[in-house]
């Protein structure tokens, strides 16, 4: 279902919105909120939990009210117990979440994260929420490989934190084919 086709579907449940700029407001709202491959179940939701008895549409307050965001913070928080749970200075690591990632080197990189004071631990959990929260994220960004202090860190499976089958395929996909080099003597 496209964007367009489900304020019309909304409107044909509803009724007409009481004014234009309404209509507009929710129009935006639902197109910055919402896939397009999630509008299906967006309605089905929306019939299930509005009374068209009314005849009065939803408005964005609704869809917020039915459709809760995600406390960043508590995500944020989330992903800092993940990374502290895994491996030390040493290890190689690999975050599935591109916002972790960045907000982790954002204050100062994995090798710094590993090495901080356990007694200012508040401190750096408030600075990674506060970077993670300011993130801006690329739809086309894909994580990479975080590399620890190891001299032979090339060498090192990279650990991962959060989802490991996403980690698998973005280690294989940067991982280069091995070359082969071979000299021939002058003759």
């Amino acid at each position: 279902m496209k964007h367009i086709e489900f304020i019309k579907a909304i409107s044909e449940y509803y009724g007409e919105y009481s004014s234009k700029l309404v209509e507009r407001m929710t129009f935006e709202y639902i197109q910055d909120r919402f896939k397009e491959s999630d509008l299906e179940n967006v309605f089905k939701t929306i019939i299930i939990k509005v009374n068209p008895k009314f005849k009065t549409p939803p408005s964005p307050a609704d869809f917020e009210e039915f459709f809760p965001r995600e406390n960043i913070d508590q995500i944020a928080s989330e992903w800092y117990d993940k990374i502290s749970r895994t491996g030390n200075s040493l290890d190689n690591v690999i975050i599935s979440d591109i916002r972790a990632q960045k907000a982790l080197q954002s204050i100062g990189g994995w090798c710094s994260f590993c090495q901080r004071n356990p007694e200012y631990e508040n401190l750096h959990r408030k600075n990674f929420i506060s970077a993670y929260s300011k993130i801006v994220v690329d739809s086309n960004e894909q994580p990479v490989i975080l590399f620890g202090e190891s001299e032979n860190k090339y060498s090192k499976v990279p650990l991962p934190i959060g989802d490991k089958e996403k980690c698998l395929e973005i280690v294989a996909s940067q991982k280069e084919p091995q070359i082969k080099i071979e000299f021939k003597g002058v003759e």
